[in-house]
């Protein structure tokens, strides 16, 4: 069975997704929509998309769209989902989810209500790193988990002007690397974080979203962690580290991959030996897009579901309250 994907937006994420449908099994790319016509038509030209739309309506209506693929401003992941999912379309949603957490959750019930499947793009679930971490962490290599960290730190990137509008982006360093982390250690460690203590960095004016984030956690199983997440750093680290009362776990250089990082390696430390796992470099959006279409065939869950997106935006939202009022904060 060929999957019809229609995809919202013409950006920067567009230009790794765009390519990985056409790349994956069973995937066809029917259509592209923007706001902005000729935008839309020159994406189309350079990627080879059958149809440029200008409108949701009309994408929704092509009885050739099975999936559509959700990269618009964060403000319109709410309600384009929902419509979506209203016309019988399953949805593959960026990340953050949504801005708050009753919209996220509307998001899920509407595709439950309309029986069609809601997944996220938290793509570096796919990366075959991050899955061996799974595995040695749930095979009880580390032993009793003790201490995480979490840091991604680039160099100051361009935003679109959406970013300076009210309610459009709802966070900056957060929502562009640091939710990736979050969904991160929460699917390597198979754990929630139950409570959060966070600094955010000045939002000056001029750019009214945060460019560091550091924050501290605590999970349900008592293990600690650190996050830092930064837009402002550039030479810093893109690393995972897992701590356990037998063993240690370090992800090297596995989240890398937008600014032209290798696969990585994993290097676990236990008993006094040292074991390390090389991976080649691999496009986790083809990969993210064949599970997602597995999802739809089967009618399972994909790798990355509409609740992963709903935990990942209670921490986030948890670390913003704790940043704003200098008080930790309970996540539900």
């Amino acid at each position: 069975m060929t999957i019809g994907w229609g995809i919202i937006g013409t950006g920067r994420v567009h230009k790794w997704v765009a390519p990985a449908i056409q790349k994956a099994k069973d995937s066809h790319l029917v259509a592209v929509l923007s706001r902005d016509k000729q935008r839309a038509i020159a994406f189309a030209r350079e990627f080879g998309i059958e149809r440029a739309c200008t409108s949701l309506g009309d994408m929704l209506r092509d009885p050739d769209i099975n999936v559509v693929y959700v990269g618009s401003p964060n403000g319109l992941h709410a309600s384009q989902t929902i419509e979506a999912a209203a016309a019988g379309k399953h949805v593959l949603c960026e990340k953050p989810m949504a801005p708050t957490v009753a919209e996220c959750r509307s998001m899920i019930e509407a595709c439950r209500k309309n029986g069609v499947r809601l997944g996220l793009g938290l793509q570096y679930r796919q990366h075959p790193a991050h899955r061996k971490a799974r595995e040695i962490v749930a095979a009880g290599d580390l032993g009793q988990l003790v201490y995480v960290n979490a840091q991604v730190e680039i160099p100051p990137l361009w935003t679109p002007g959406w970013y300076y509008e009210a309610g459009m982006a709802g966070g900056g360093a957060m929502y562009l690397v640091g939710v990736h982390r979050i969904d991160l250690l929460r699917f390597m460690l198979g754990r929630e974080v139950v409570e959060v203590g966070a600094f955010i960095g000045e939002q000056p004016p001029e750019r009214p979203f945060e460019e560091l984030v550091v924050g501290m956690v605590r999970f349900d199983n008592g293990a600690y962690g650190a996050m830092h997440f930064s837009l402002n750093i550039p030479h810093g680290t893109n690393n995972l580290e897992m701590h356990g009362n037998k063993g240690s776990l370090y992800c090297l250089d596995t989240t890398s991959l937008w600014w032209g990082g290798s696969g990585g390696e994993l290097v676990l430390k236990r008993d006094g030996s040292t074991i390390k796992y090389q991976f080649e470099k691999t496009d986790v959006y083809v990969d993210e897009i064949e599970d997602f279409n597995r999802s739809v065939v089967s009618g399972g869950e994909p790798l990355a579901s509409g609740n992963d997106g709903l935990r990942a935006a209670e921490v986030s939202l948890a670390l913003f309250e704790s940043g704003r009022s200098g008080k930790t904060v309970k996540v539900s």
